[in-house]
């Protein structure tokens, strides 16, 4: 009898609902996958590196948190729509949690992301604090239109007729992601063209800016293609699945960035060989757990478990650059 209720039903569902149902499936679908991805950053982050900072290995903590959150919500929509809400077009229509953990959680994640890159630009080069904090006001400035876009869709119950606030949140985003691409590559150009740069920052320095704009690459194409959606088709929601993903990007982006480090464990700088590295506890470059049994002889440390490898100390200023915090 439910079937036959059910097949009655279908004869008032419009044949073109593939428009609102498909963006509002294939978005949570995404962002689950995307938060699996996630799981396993987070996992080699702690895994590897738990002498980090304090303050980093917390800003790890509260993105992988809050992303948690965030899929749980968006499972929540998804069972409202598909399964409690089956066969009523109402129901797709209301927003449900959508409008906070989409927009709104998704700008606070990038904003946390995008703080965390003007922190590494004025790390890197301290003269480009004016870049520094252009960056971190435009941050801001997405953030602010993507609030404002989640709590107008939950006050009227619809992203309906929502419009200036996703444009500030869309071009404001895409427009951070490129200037921190940008400067990136800036540095990236000045370091391998300045021969006086270290031979700790010309090894290293190339690496950890060629990653961040890739990645800042990644993030500033999802916010155009939303962005390019949103405008092309304004009576569509097909926007809606890449902005319920944009903050899954972010976040791996952040642990990805991170865990890039692993890739200078046990590698020697050039010109040195595997045994120039010695165990120094407090190091930020990499931190594992496997005992290293091919320290050289000079090493005044035996192998253990979780400690970190430092480049010998022939190499110049390589004690004062990794105070500077290259790697983070």
């Amino acid at each position: 009898m439910v079937l036959f209720a059910m097949a009655a039903e279908s004869s008032s569902i419009p044949p073109d609902i593939s428009r609102v149902t498909g963006p509002f499936l294939f978005g949570p679908m995404i962002n689950w996958a995307l938060y699996g991805v996630v799981c396993v950053q987070a996992y080699v982050y702690s895994y590897n590196f738990p002498d980090d900072k304090r303050w980093l290995k917390s800003l790890c903590c509260f993105v992988f948190l809050f992303e948690t959150v965030q899929t749980a919500l968006t499972g929540v929509d998804v069972y409202r729509w598909f399964v409690t809400g089956f066969g009523n077009l109402d129901s797709l229509k209301d927003p449900n949690f959508a409008a906070i953990d989409s927009p709104t959680m998704d700008a606070i994640i990038s904003l946390t992301v995008q703080g965390f890159y003007c922190f590494r630009i004025w790390t890197l080069r301290k003269e480009l604090w004016w870049l520094s904090v252009i960056i971190a006001i435009l941050a801001v400035t997405q953030a602010v239109g993507a609030l404002w876009g989640g709590l107008e869709a939950a006050a009227r119950g619809t992203f309906s007729n929502v419009r200036a606030a996703p444009f500030l949140w869309l071009i404001t985003s895409a427009v951070v992601d490129v200037l921190i691409a940008v400067a990136m590559l800036w540095l990236l150009r000045k370091t391998r063209t300045n021969r006086n740069e270290g031979r700790f920052s010309s090894y290293v320095l190339p690496r950890v800016v060629q990653l961040t704009i890739e990645t800042n690459v990644l993030t500033a194409t999802v916010a155009i293609i939303s962005f390019i959606l949103f405008a092309a088709f304004p009576n569509e929601v097909y926007y809606t699945c890449p902005t319920m993903v944009i903050g899954k990007f972010y976040s791996n982006t952040l642990f990805v960035t991170l865990n890039n480090r692993i890739y200078f464990r046990d590698r020697p700088f050039p010109g040195h060989t595997r045994d120039d590295a010695y165990l120094e506890r407090g190091s930020h470059l990499s931190v594992g757990t496997r005992p290293l049994t091919h320290l050289s002889p000079k090493s005044p440390q035996s192998a253990t478990n979780r400690t970190s490898i430092c480049l010998d100390e022939a190499i110049p200023n390589v004690e004062a650059e990794r105070k500077s915090d290259y790697i983070v």
